[in-house]
This record gives C-alpha cells, structure tokens and sequence, in this order.
C-alpha cells in the first residue's frame, strides 16, 4: 500500500472510478459528496442526469478494463445494447449517415442507473467509505510544497471535520475546488482552452417500448448551419426513451411544454413524431445550459503541490453531446493505477500529462464539430478552416459509404483520433465519393 488514508472529493462518476482505483493502493478511501444518498432520480449536483447518456465506443472498452463485466451487468440489470451503426439514425449536417450492420457495440441507459452500477463496484471495496451530505471547504497544508489532507463540513452548515489523507482528488466537477485552493496556497491557477458553445438543452421521458421505431434504439437529428438546433430520441432502460431538443446561441429549446413539443415535432422524423404522439410522456421538462467547454492545462503548470490531483470535469469538459464525459473519467482512473503504481510523489506530473493526451482527440473534435455553429466562439485548433470543411465532406460520404461511415462514427465514439479520418484510405473515399 501507497498511503493509509485518500479522499476524493465528489461522488459522481469521475470520483467513483477514482475511488476505485485508490482502493487498491491505499488503506483507507474516503468519498465526500455534498448530494445525500438513496434517490432513483439524478442527484441536484448532476443536473445533466436527466438527459440523453450512452457509453460512447470507448468507454465501454475502459469501463470492462475498470470493472470486468460490468457492461453485460448494466444489459442484465436493463440498460440497452445498441448496435451504433445499424441501431442509431444519425443526422449530421443535413446527411443521413448510412445504416450498416456491425459490431460497434454501445449501451443506453439513464445517468442514475449507469452511476448506480458503477457505485455498487466501487462500494464492494471493503475499505472504501462514502460520506453523504458533506463537502470540502479548504485544503490542509501540510510540509512546504505538499497537501496532507482536506477540511471538510456538512453541507447544511453543520459540523466540520478536519480529514489527514496522504492525497486528496479534486473530482467536483466543472466548478473545480483545486483552481481556487492552488492560489490560496501560493501556487499558479492552470490557464484554459475555452470555447464559447452557449448550447441549451431541454429534455422530457417518453414511456414507450424499445421496439416502437422497429430497430432503431437512437434518432440523432444534428443542427445546420441555418438551423442550430438538434434533437435525440434515445431509448434507457425501464420501458422509457429520453426526447431531447438542443441548440446553440439564441436557438435554445423551450421549457414550456407545449413549445417544446412544438420545437421537438419540427426536428423529428415523421414516424418517430408519431410514436411520441402515441405515447405517454411525462409532463415536466428538464434543461441545462453549457455556456463554455474548456481544457484546463495542469499538465502546462511547472510547480503543483504533492498530495493533490484534479480529475473529471475539473480537468476538462467536452460538449456532453458527443457523449464522451464517462469516457474521461474512464481513461483518467486508468491513468491514476497506472502512475500511482510507480509510487506516489510525483504523481501529478505524469497523470497530468497522460489526461491531456487522452482528453486531445474528442476536444478537438467536438469543438471542430460545433466551430460552424453561429454564437460559438473561443479555441481554434490550427488548420481548423480546412479540418472543418474536410469534416463535412467525410459526413457527405458517409451518406451513401459504409466504411466512411463507420469511420466517422468510431472517431465520434473516441475509439479512434480524429486523425483517423485522413488516412489514405479513408481519404480517397472522401474526396472521391462511391457507395459501397
């Protein structure tokens, strides 16, 4: 064992995998999460949880390198595998992307239900302890150039508790604690990649059966350049689908029930309004707004206290439409057993290093994905003009050719780098489109 004692702070996926890996190098892991326990419905500090989740091409494969078998649980337990070529309609740029059979596998699920399985994991470590309706107040400084624990209170304003640890995480999401704690503690804040996305979205449930649509189990509807404005009709589990309207800038979705589903039937497909018209659908909307995606670059910054890490969306938020967040927090858990196995002093250095590597790809595709998008600012990629306009042409041939499609769809999914799609092969298909 590495220490006695490691708190991570926030009990949401990224801090849950984490949580999971410290187990296996420490005595003691002790979870702090503000949200109380024991709700099937999302937790108030995961305002996304009422919307469309998937584990994208790549989680799935580091969630079964994190918790083997874990994904044939979720299927057994009533998540939906989806087939991402023959089961997802996708809509991209106007062009519909052509169905084909394959092995591209994901699974569809709520937040709530996906978190659930992964907290079930992660609570069978018998030295892994949560502590519910608690939350961080100020890092403990321990020796020059180290933290050596965390204070932490009741987040009603109760009791308060100092916690020894010989490393606490940062995972509480995108406000992110260690920024502010690195200046009260003399250190340098990490600069960021920002882009302006100003995206809303707007979500109801649907009670439908999985087969409503036949074999389609998910219907992506992206937006145009004279259209901003999307929509998702995604099956989870429990006999429920999630419809989702999203859009950019001014073209926000409404939370008033009867605009919404006039906003949702002008985006859908005709026989996919008509299975939503048949159906039971719940009255409330749920929104949520994403002003900005950034990356936050602590792997840039010379000096960093020993004893604290950052992980999740304190490291990095990706546009949570392109579904790649638990992937994240997925390969950052990865990252962390694979440094902390080398010991833990300097362990910020290489695990910083390694979560902007793998964080790179689908930060540069979805911002590429939303740059053409009007009220969408910030951080541009060099060559982004040309990788953008290539990007269109590779989702116009996707129309009519499988493998482009395929292609497209593996990076989206973050299986492959976006660099992927400019292989030679895949680039004669591009720039001199056939079907196939």
């Amino acid at each position: 064992m590495l220490g006695t004692h490691a708190v991570v702070l926030g009990g949401g996926m990224s801090g849950l995998m984490a949580a999971h890996v410290l187990a296996n190098h420490f005595e003691r892991v002790t979870v702090v999460e503000r949200d109380g326990g024991g709700s099937a419905d999302p937790r108030r500090g995961v305002p996304q949880g009422w919307h469309p989740h998937v584990l994208c091409l790549k989680a799935t494969h580091l969630l079964e390198r994190l918790f083997p078998g874990i994904c044939e649980e979720f299927i057994a337990n009533g998540g939906l595998r989806v087939g991402m070529l023959d089961q997802h309609r996708i809509n991209y740029y106007g062009r519909q992307l052509r169905q084909s059979t394959s092995e591209l596998e994901t699974v569809w699920a709520s937040r709530p239900f996906l978190e659930e399985g992964v907290r079930a994991r992660t609570d069978a470590h018998a030295n892994v302890t949560t502590r519910f309706g608690w939350e961080a107040v100020r890092p403990i400084a321990g020796p020059a150039g180290r933290v050596s624990g965390v204070r932490v209170a009741r987040a009603d304003g109760g009791e308060a508790e100092d916690l020894a640890a010989e490393l606490v995480v940062d995972a509480t999401g995108r406000a992110g604690r260690a920024r502010s704690w690195l200046r009260e503690l003399g250190y340098e804040a990490p600069g960021e990649n920002r882009v302006e996305v100003n995206l809303g979205y707007a979500s109801r449930l649907v009670e439908c059966a999985p087969d409503v649509l036949g074999h389609d189990r998910a219907i992506v509807v992206g937006p145009r350049l004279d259209r901003p404005r999307g929509f998702y009709f995604t099956v989870q589990e429990s006999g429920r689908w999630t419809m989702t309207v999203f859009g950019y800038g001014d073209h926000r979705p409404s939370t008033d029930p009867d605009r919404f589903m006039a906003q949702a039937q002008a985006l859908a497909p005709g026989d996919v309004w008509e299975a939503i018209r048949s159906a039971d659908v719940s009255p409330e909307v749920h929104s949520f707004q994403v002003p900005r995606t950034f990356r936050r670059r602590y792997d840039r910054l010379s000096r960093f206290p020993e004893g604290l890490l950052v992980t999740g969306d304190a490291l990095a938020v990706l546009n949570p439409l392109y579904g790649t967040g638990m992937m994240s927090s997925a390969a950052y858990a990865l990252i962390l057993d694979q440094r902390l196995r080398k010991g833990l002093d300097g362990v910020h250095r290489g695990f910083f290093r390694d979560a902007a590597r793998v964080v790179l790809g689908p930060w540069w595709f979805s911002g590429l994905s939303d740059s053409f998008l009007p009220g969408v600012t910030g951080f541009r990629a060099p060559a982004s003009g040309v990788a953008s306009w290539y990007l269109r042409r590779a989702v116009a041939a996707a129309e009519h050719d499988s493998a482009v499609a395929a292609g497209f769809v593996r990076v989206a999914g973050a299986l492959d780098n976006p660099l992927a799609l400019s292989r030679p092969g895949v680039m004669r298909r591009v720039l001199l489109p056939r079907s196939g």
